[in-house]
């Protein structure tokens, strides 16, 4: 005869409850895991007017604008009012090319310490433009503005020690990074907002202006 072996009730409970907290927090951990490797960070904004041409050739103009960040300071002393964004100042810029970057350099820190809330390191520190078009009869030079004091020494010992430890512990990849986004011909003007994502600096399409 087999003995019936009786659990008690209390057991049971606090081993259902320990499995839903498990289950809970693993469920809460991807959610992390999701948010950080999806997130995108506004960083600027840029409008760009439709491709025009003059005597040095084809140009697109645009409007470009950071966003600026608050330091660790100011994150601290204004207690949750660092999150609100402020506005660099605006400035317009004739790039001649019928495609525009905006590059910059970009470490990129390990997964683990992304998923512990630590953020990559970039700046925002060229606006490029490029013939890219084929048959486009302006094969000329292209237009390099340098913003935010461009490529400062800085960056260059950072590339210089990123595989060295302890450096290497903290960094995953550094390059130079930026899309670039290609002109168009006709009429109003296109928004755009440049995103730093987990691995580089990209454009999002935000809307069309129409001329008034």
């Amino acid at each position: 005869m087999r003995k019936i072996i009786a659990i008690p009730t209390g057991i049971i409970v606090t081993v259902s409850l320990a499995v839903a907290g498990f289950s809970l927090v693993a469920v809460a951990i991807m959610l992390h895991a999701v948010t950080v490797f999806t997130q995108e960070t506004e960083v600027a904004e840029v409008i760009m007017s439709p491709i025009r041409e003059d005597e040095q050739g084809e140009y697109i103009e645009i409007e470009f604008m950071p966003y600026l960040k608050p330091d660790g300071l100011s994150t601290v002393l204004n207690q949750g009012e660092s999150d609100v964004t402020r506005f660099g100042q605006r400035e317009t810029y004739r790039i001649y090319g019928d495609t525009v970057a905006v590059r910059g350099p970009f470490m990129k820190l390990h997964d683990g310490l992304l998923l512990l809330n630590f953020e990559n390191v970039y700046k925002l520190a060229l606006i490029e433009g490029e013939y890219r078009r084929g048959n486009n009869p302006n094969r000329r030079e292209g237009t390099e503005i340098y913003i935010n004091g461009g490529f400062d020494d800085s960056w260059w010992f950072t590339n210089n020690q990123e595989a060295v430890f302890p450096y290497s512990l903290v960094i995953d990849r550094f390059t130079f990074s930026g899309d670039e986004e290609p002109g168009f011909y006709g009429t109003g003007k296109k928004r755009y907002k440049i995103v730093v994502t987990r691995d580089t600096l990209t454009w999002n399409l935000e809307g069309i202006i129409e001329e008034g």
